[in-house]
């Protein structure tokens, strides 16, 4: 059986001791590497998420302008249509809109 000296187990405190402040220094450069990660994953993160927001208003935006382009030639084609209905048949087209006219005035009127 060893016996243990004083002089022993002063240096074997001593080895713990250091073996403790190694281990105490390692864990802050590991918590300073997960924190420089963390940083960088949630940035990309970031960067990913606003990518994805900038697309999906571009997308939306073409789409918008595609319908408003779509409305727009539809409304033109239809008052053209209207026009030549007017051109074709004038005095049908008066007498249409006199007789909505009158209907909408008996309709809309009090007694």
């Amino acid at each position: 059986m060893t016996q243990t000296t004083p002089a022993n187990s002063n240096e074997e405190l001593a080895a713990v001791k250091a073996d403790l402040s190694l281990l105490k220094k390692d864990l802050a450069e590991l918590l300073l590497v997960m924190k420089e990660s963390g940083k960088t994953r949630v940035s990309n993160l970031e960067h990913d998420a606003l990518a994805a927001v900038h697309s999906a208003i571009d997308t939306l935006t073409a789409r918008v302008n595609e319908a408003r382009t779509g409305a727009t030639n539809q409304a033109n084609a239809t008052l053209e249509q209207a026009e030549q209905l007017v051109d074709r048949h004038p005095v049908a087209t008066l007498l249409t809109a006199f007789g909505v006219g009158f209907l909408l005035a008996k309709l809309f009127s009090k007694s």
